[in-house]
């Protein structure tokens, strides 16, 4: 990213550039649940449910079930007989059984809060709040006489690529492994005027 120097000098000696480039970076949490339906959003949802109900075809554990019932009708009926389906001393486990299972873990199962501790404090340090909505890292600098939130930058070194600038601004602000590793960019764009 290139941008005049904030101060409006020229650069120094004679012929040198009155502009200084810096290098800035977007680091940037995407939410990590999807957002609450609301309304309309819960109506189109349900709607679009009982669609794919009325049009699905049977999956194979509704096979199996029906296939189970009709083996237990068979086996309670008078005309039975256990040697042309089994050997009878096997154990059947039926899709039946499977879904009382099933029910009984998710009994014990509970959902993750969607709001975090960090969201009852306030705490805007921690990547573990506002877990429904997009993040971005901003750093405070003083701007003349007023305070701003922009991203991460630093200046341009000779020799130094656009992507090695925005690498060492994010290094420069809490040692070079805690924020991201540089294998961690994605992309590389720079504007051209």
């Amino acid at each position: 990213l290139g941008g005049r120097s904030l101060s409006g000098r020229a650069g120094s000696g004679s012929g040198g550039s009155p502009w200084r480039l810096l290098g800035a970076v977007c680091l940037h949490r995407a939410p990590r649940v999807s957002r609450t339906r609301e309304g309309l959003q819960e109506e189109v949802a349900a709607l679009l449910q009982q669609m794919e109900v009325e049009q699905s075809l049977y999956s194979d554990h509704e096979v199996r079930l029906m296939e189970d019932e009709e083996r237990l009708r068979r086996r309670m009926s008078d005309a039975y007989d256990s040697d042309e389906e089994d050997d009878g001393r096997q154990e059947i486990v039926m899709a039946q059984d499977l879904e009382d299972k099933w029910e009984q873990k998710m009994r014990h199962f509970s959902m993750s809060p969607r709001v975090t501790d960090a969201d009852t404090k306030d705490d805007r340090t921690s990547l573990n709040r506002r877990l429904d909505c997009n993040l971005v890292l901003l750093v405070k600098e003083k701007l003349g006489n007023e305070d701003s939130w922009l991203l991460p930058q630093t200046h341009w070194q000779q020799g130094e690529t656009m992507r090695q600038t925005a690498e060492r601004a994010l290094s420069a602000l809490s040692g070079p492994s805690k924020v991201a590793q540089p294998g961690m960019f994605l992309s590389q764009q720079i504007g051209r005027a």
